[in-house]
Protein backbone atom coordinates (compact mmCIF):
# COMPACT_ATOMS: atom_id res chain seq x y z
CA UNK A 1 0.00 0.00 0.00
CA UNK A 2 1.31 3.86 -0.73
CA UNK A 3 2.19 5.89 2.10
CA UNK A 4 -0.77 7.59 4.08
CA UNK A 5 -0.09 11.19 5.05
CA UNK A 6 -2.11 13.68 6.72
CA UNK A 7 -5.19 15.60 4.96
CA UNK A 8 -4.62 18.69 3.05
CA UNK A 9 -6.22 20.49 6.20
CA UNK A 10 -3.36 18.74 8.49
CA UNK A 11 -0.25 21.17 9.24
CA UNK A 12 1.96 18.26 9.95
CA UNK A 13 5.85 17.17 8.39
CA UNK A 14 4.89 17.17 4.72
CA UNK A 15 6.41 13.68 3.29
CA UNK A 16 7.79 12.87 -0.37
CA UNK A 17 4.40 11.35 -2.36
CA UNK A 18 4.55 9.38 -5.41
CA UNK A 19 1.44 9.90 -7.46
CA UNK A 20 0.95 8.00 -11.39
CA UNK A 21 -0.98 10.83 -13.54
CA UNK A 22 -2.54 9.94 -16.58
CA UNK A 23 -2.76 13.01 -18.88
CA UNK A 24 -4.11 13.84 -22.13
CA UNK A 25 -3.02 16.85 -24.20
CA UNK A 26 -3.21 18.84 -27.80
CA UNK A 27 0.61 18.81 -28.54
CA UNK A 28 -0.21 21.64 -31.31
CA UNK A 29 1.08 23.86 -28.96
CA UNK A 30 4.20 22.65 -27.49
CA UNK A 31 7.82 21.81 -28.29
CA UNK A 32 7.00 18.47 -27.12
CA UNK A 33 6.74 16.54 -23.98
CA UNK A 34 10.32 16.79 -22.37
CA UNK A 35 11.30 20.17 -20.08
CA UNK A 36 13.48 22.60 -22.29
CA UNK A 37 14.45 26.12 -21.30
CA UNK A 38 12.93 28.67 -23.41
CA UNK A 39 9.95 26.69 -24.53
CA UNK A 40 6.51 25.55 -23.77
CA UNK A 41 6.54 21.62 -23.06
CA UNK A 42 3.66 19.98 -21.40
CA UNK A 43 6.15 18.65 -18.37
CA UNK A 44 7.10 22.45 -18.05
CA UNK A 45 3.60 23.01 -17.75
CA UNK A 46 2.75 20.66 -15.20
CA UNK A 47 5.55 21.28 -12.99
CA UNK A 48 4.44 25.06 -12.83
CA UNK A 49 0.82 23.59 -11.85
CA UNK A 50 2.64 21.86 -9.17
CA UNK A 51 4.33 24.69 -7.09
CA UNK A 52 1.52 26.27 -5.61
CA UNK A 53 0.65 22.34 -3.56
CA UNK A 54 4.05 21.22 -3.27
CA UNK A 55 5.31 22.35 0.57
CA UNK A 56 8.81 22.89 -1.06
CA UNK A 57 11.36 20.62 -1.85
CA UNK A 58 12.22 19.01 -5.39
CA UNK A 59 9.15 18.16 -8.05
CA UNK A 60 10.63 14.97 -10.03
CA UNK A 61 8.36 14.59 -13.18
CA UNK A 62 8.69 11.54 -15.43
CA UNK A 63 6.31 10.46 -18.37
CA UNK A 64 6.19 6.96 -20.30
CA UNK A 65 6.82 8.83 -23.36
CA UNK A 66 8.78 11.70 -24.41
CA UNK A 67 6.34 12.82 -27.38
CA UNK A 68 7.74 15.34 -29.91
CA UNK A 69 6.47 18.87 -31.01
CA UNK A 70 2.91 18.67 -32.19
CA UNK A 71 2.69 15.04 -30.92
CA UNK A 72 -0.91 14.69 -29.22
CA UNK A 73 -1.79 11.79 -26.30
CA UNK A 74 -5.09 10.82 -24.43
CA UNK A 75 -3.02 8.34 -22.39
CA UNK A 76 0.35 10.05 -21.08
CA UNK A 77 1.23 7.84 -17.85
CA UNK A 78 3.39 10.37 -15.80
CA UNK A 79 5.29 9.87 -12.26
CA UNK A 80 4.89 12.49 -10.01
CA UNK A 81 6.97 12.90 -6.73
CA UNK A 82 6.86 16.19 -4.26
CA UNK A 83 6.61 17.09 -0.68
CA UNK A 84 2.79 17.50 -0.72
CA UNK A 85 -0.33 16.70 2.00
CA UNK A 86 -2.56 16.74 -0.57
CA UNK A 87 -4.08 12.95 -1.08
CA UNK A 88 -4.95 11.68 -4.92
CA UNK A 89 -7.85 13.01 -5.56
CA UNK A 90 -7.45 16.89 -4.38
CA UNK A 91 -4.22 16.41 -5.77
CA UNK A 92 -6.31 15.83 -9.39
CA UNK A 93 -8.89 19.01 -8.51
CA UNK A 94 -6.07 21.24 -7.92
CA UNK A 95 -4.18 20.10 -10.73
CA UNK A 96 -7.09 20.54 -12.86
CA UNK A 97 -7.38 24.36 -11.92
CA UNK A 98 -4.09 25.13 -12.75
CA UNK A 99 -2.96 23.32 -15.75
CA UNK A 100 -3.96 25.17 -19.38
CA UNK A 101 -6.94 24.40 -21.64
CA UNK A 102 -4.66 21.95 -24.05
CA UNK A 103 -3.60 19.86 -21.02
CA UNK A 104 -6.27 17.64 -19.25
CA UNK A 105 -5.51 15.45 -16.13
CA UNK A 106 -7.13 12.27 -16.49
CA UNK A 107 -6.69 10.53 -13.08
CA UNK A 108 -4.28 10.41 -10.33
CA UNK A 109 -3.47 7.75 -8.15
CA UNK A 110 -0.37 7.05 -5.32
CA UNK A 111 1.83 4.79 -6.21
CA UNK A 112 4.80 2.39 -4.40
CA UNK A 113 8.31 3.71 -4.45
CA UNK A 114 9.16 0.80 -7.22
CA UNK A 115 6.92 2.32 -10.06
CA UNK A 116 8.36 4.04 -12.92
CA UNK A 117 5.88 5.26 -15.74
CA UNK A 118 8.95 4.08 -18.65
CA UNK A 119 10.68 0.97 -17.38
CA UNK A 120 8.14 -0.63 -16.37
CA UNK A 121 5.91 -0.30 -19.43
CA UNK A 122 5.42 -3.31 -21.45
CA UNK A 123 4.17 -1.78 -24.14
CA UNK A 124 2.31 1.58 -25.78
CA UNK A 125 -0.59 2.06 -28.36
CA UNK A 126 -0.37 4.44 -30.35
CA UNK A 127 -3.68 6.17 -33.24
CA UNK A 128 -2.26 8.38 -36.20
CA UNK A 129 -5.37 9.64 -37.90
CA UNK A 130 -5.77 10.55 -41.67
CA UNK A 131 -8.16 12.57 -43.62
CA UNK A 132 -8.42 12.26 -47.46
CA UNK A 133 -11.19 14.63 -48.29
CA UNK A 134 -11.33 16.86 -50.93
CA UNK A 135 -11.44 19.89 -48.41
CA UNK A 136 -9.41 20.16 -45.62
CA UNK A 137 -10.98 19.73 -42.21
CA UNK A 138 -11.35 23.30 -40.95
CA UNK A 139 -12.06 22.02 -37.35
CA UNK A 140 -9.88 19.02 -37.21
CA UNK A 141 -6.32 20.37 -38.89
CA UNK A 142 -4.59 20.47 -35.10
CA UNK A 143 -5.02 16.66 -35.16
CA UNK A 144 -4.69 14.73 -38.74
CA UNK A 145 -2.83 14.53 -41.27
CA UNK A 146 -4.97 16.01 -45.05
CA UNK A 147 -3.96 13.73 -47.79
CA UNK A 148 -6.49 14.86 -50.05
CA UNK A 149 -6.27 11.42 -52.50
CA UNK A 150 -7.64 8.45 -52.47
CA UNK A 151 -6.20 5.84 -50.26
CA UNK A 152 -6.12 1.56 -51.26
CA UNK A 153 -6.74 0.55 -47.65
CA UNK A 154 -6.88 -3.00 -48.67
CA UNK A 155 -3.40 -2.60 -49.90
CA UNK A 156 -2.08 -0.24 -46.95
CA UNK A 157 -2.95 -3.36 -44.90
CA UNK A 158 -1.30 -6.19 -47.04
CA UNK A 159 2.20 -3.96 -46.36
CA UNK A 160 1.07 -3.93 -42.45
CA UNK A 161 1.25 -7.32 -42.38
CA UNK A 162 4.50 -7.87 -43.62
CA UNK A 163 5.32 -5.23 -40.95
CA UNK A 164 3.91 -7.11 -37.81
CA UNK A 165 6.21 -9.48 -35.72
CA UNK A 166 9.11 -8.79 -33.86
CA UNK A 167 11.99 -7.28 -36.50
CA UNK A 168 15.10 -5.14 -36.79
CA UNK A 169 13.01 -1.18 -37.77
CA UNK A 170 15.88 0.49 -38.38
CA UNK A 171 14.40 1.50 -41.61
CA UNK A 172 11.67 3.14 -39.95
CA UNK A 173 13.73 5.33 -37.04
CA UNK A 174 15.35 8.60 -37.45
CA UNK A 175 18.64 9.23 -35.52
CA UNK A 176 18.86 10.54 -32.16
CA UNK A 177 21.92 10.95 -29.78
CA UNK A 178 19.56 9.37 -27.20
CA UNK A 179 18.39 6.30 -29.35
CA UNK A 180 19.41 2.62 -28.35
CA UNK A 181 21.68 0.41 -29.90
CA UNK A 182 19.43 -2.28 -30.27
CA UNK A 183 16.59 -1.64 -33.16
CA UNK A 184 14.66 -4.52 -32.55
CA UNK A 185 11.45 -3.91 -31.70
CA UNK A 186 7.90 -6.17 -31.79
CA UNK A 187 5.13 -4.63 -33.56
CA UNK A 188 2.09 -6.72 -32.27
CA UNK A 189 -0.67 -5.32 -34.27
CA UNK A 190 -0.48 -2.39 -37.32
CA UNK A 191 -3.95 -1.76 -38.19
CA UNK A 192 -5.67 0.82 -41.05
CA UNK A 193 -9.38 1.23 -40.98
CA UNK A 194 -11.65 3.65 -43.26
CA UNK A 195 -14.58 5.71 -42.14
CA UNK A 196 -16.08 7.53 -44.62
CA UNK A 197 -13.04 10.09 -45.38
CA UNK A 198 -11.15 9.26 -42.44
CA UNK A 199 -8.43 6.73 -41.95
CA UNK A 200 -7.11 5.55 -38.74
CA UNK A 201 -3.79 3.56 -38.42
CA UNK A 202 -3.44 1.89 -35.30
CA UNK A 203 -0.09 0.40 -34.19
CA UNK A 204 1.05 -1.53 -30.54
CA UNK A 205 4.16 -2.54 -29.69
CA UNK A 206 6.55 -3.50 -26.88
CA UNK A 207 8.20 -0.14 -27.66
CA UNK A 208 8.89 1.98 -30.66
CA UNK A 209 12.24 3.86 -31.76
CA UNK A 210 12.62 7.59 -32.60
CA UNK A 211 9.54 8.17 -35.31
CA UNK A 212 9.11 5.02 -35.49
CA UNK A 213 5.53 5.26 -36.05
CA UNK A 214 4.80 8.59 -38.14
CA UNK A 215 7.77 6.64 -40.43
CA UNK A 216 5.48 3.52 -40.80
CA UNK A 217 2.40 5.56 -41.15
CA UNK A 218 4.00 7.21 -44.25
CA UNK A 219 5.30 4.47 -45.69
CA UNK A 220 1.95 2.70 -45.42
CA UNK A 221 0.34 5.88 -47.00
CA UNK A 222 2.89 5.80 -49.69
CA UNK A 223 1.60 2.04 -50.19
CA UNK A 224 -2.18 3.88 -50.62
CA UNK A 225 -1.28 6.16 -52.79
CA UNK A 226 0.53 3.58 -55.15
CA UNK A 227 3.57 5.19 -54.77
CA UNK A 228 4.99 2.17 -52.74
CA UNK A 229 3.76 -1.52 -53.58
CA UNK A 230 2.96 -3.71 -50.94
CA UNK A 231 5.36 -6.19 -51.28
CA UNK A 232 7.84 -3.23 -51.43
CA UNK A 233 7.97 -2.77 -47.55
CA UNK A 234 9.03 -6.56 -47.19
CA UNK A 235 12.68 -4.44 -48.83
CA UNK A 236 12.37 -1.47 -46.67
CA UNK A 237 12.10 -3.67 -44.29
CA UNK A 238 14.89 -6.11 -44.38
CA UNK A 239 17.64 -3.00 -45.89
CA UNK A 240 17.84 -1.28 -42.36
CA UNK A 241 17.98 1.80 -43.99
CA UNK A 242 15.75 4.97 -43.36
CA UNK A 243 16.73 6.18 -46.73
CA UNK A 244 14.96 3.35 -48.42
CA UNK A 245 11.60 4.36 -46.17
CA UNK A 246 9.19 6.75 -47.29
CA UNK A 247 8.74 10.15 -45.93
CA UNK A 248 7.31 10.29 -42.39
CA UNK A 249 3.98 11.24 -41.56
CA UNK A 250 3.52 14.93 -39.76
CA UNK A 251 3.40 14.84 -36.03
CA UNK A 252 -0.29 16.48 -35.88
CA UNK A 253 -1.60 12.74 -36.20
CA UNK A 254 0.00 10.82 -34.04
CA UNK A 255 -1.55 10.55 -30.82
CA UNK A 256 -0.37 8.48 -28.16
CA UNK A 257 -3.28 6.21 -26.62
CA UNK A 258 -2.23 4.19 -24.18
CA UNK A 259 0.93 2.76 -22.26
CA UNK A 260 0.73 -1.09 -20.49
CA UNK A 261 1.86 -2.48 -17.53
CA UNK A 262 1.90 -6.01 -16.34
CA UNK A 263 -1.19 -5.72 -13.87
CA UNK A 264 -2.82 -3.81 -16.41
CA UNK A 265 -5.49 -4.43 -19.50
CA UNK A 266 -3.85 -5.80 -22.39
CA UNK A 267 -3.36 -3.78 -25.50
CA UNK A 268 -5.99 -4.21 -28.41
CA UNK A 269 -6.85 -2.54 -31.74
CA UNK A 270 -9.74 -0.81 -31.19
CA UNK A 271 -13.18 -1.00 -33.39
CA UNK A 272 -14.65 2.46 -31.46
CA UNK A 273 -12.29 5.36 -31.34
CA UNK A 274 -12.63 7.81 -29.43
CA UNK A 275 -14.08 11.66 -30.66
CA UNK A 276 -12.13 14.33 -30.40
Amino acid sequence: MPFRSPSAGDSSEPMTRRFRLVVAYDGTDFHGWQESAGVRTVAGEIRQALVPVSRGGEIDLEGASRTDTGVHALGQVVLVSLETNLDADPLARALAARTPPDISIVSCSEVLDDFHPRFDAIGKRYLYRIWKGERAPLFEARNCWWVNESLDIEAMNQAASFLVGRHCFAAFRNRSKDEPQDTTRTLAALDVRARGDWVWVQSIGDGFLYRMVRNLVGTLVDVGRGATGAQEVKRILASGDRREGGRGAPPQGLFLMEVGYPLGPPLEVRDHLPRF
